[in-house]
């Protein structure tokens, strides 16, 4: 035991206690920064959670301070009883938020994997054009399955 640890002992009018406790090192934890779609929609589910139960709280604890408030007559309940109903609102702001936020996201996702093709080109003479337009005509009045290029 040091003579740090024996002057405290000693100050506080207690016997030293000579257990040496042993230091475990403890394991530094890898975390994988990458986002990942399910990711969100985990965080998503938790924050949606989180907000409902203090909504759910702040309903109750409203309904409580506004029967005390009309008890008491005091207006230190009428003002607790306002910022409740206050971060109630901003509470319930917040959960709409984050469904408009979780939407965007979920555009975000769908615009990146769709691939549109708006305009294409045929890359050819008129005749070949109108060639390749008689065949497939024909193909269709047999009724023959076409082949689109």
């Amino acid at each position: 035991m040091s003579n740090i640890d024996m002057n405290i002992a000693n100050t506080l009018g207690i016997e030293p206690n000579p257990e040496v406790v042993d230091i475990v090192p403890v394991k530094a934890i890898s975390v994988d920064h990458q986002y990942n779609p399910s990711d969100a929609d985990r965080d998503y589910d938790e924050v949606r959670k989180n907000l409902k139960c203090i909504i759910e709280k702040s309903q109750e604890a409203i309904e409580g301070i506004s029967e005390l408030a009309q008890d008491s007559q005091q207006a230190r309940a009428y003002e607790v009883m306002a910022q409740l109903i206050q971060s109630s609102l901003e509470a319930n702001n917040r959960l709409m938020d984050i469904h408009r936020r979780m939407k965007d996201l979920k555009k975000e996702e769908k615009a990146k994997t769709t691939t549109v093709t708006n305009n294409s080109i045929y890359v050819g003479s008129t005749a070949d054009l109108q060639k390749m337009i008689r065949d497939q005509r024909k193909a269709i009045d047999r009724g023959d399955i076409v082949d689109e290029q």
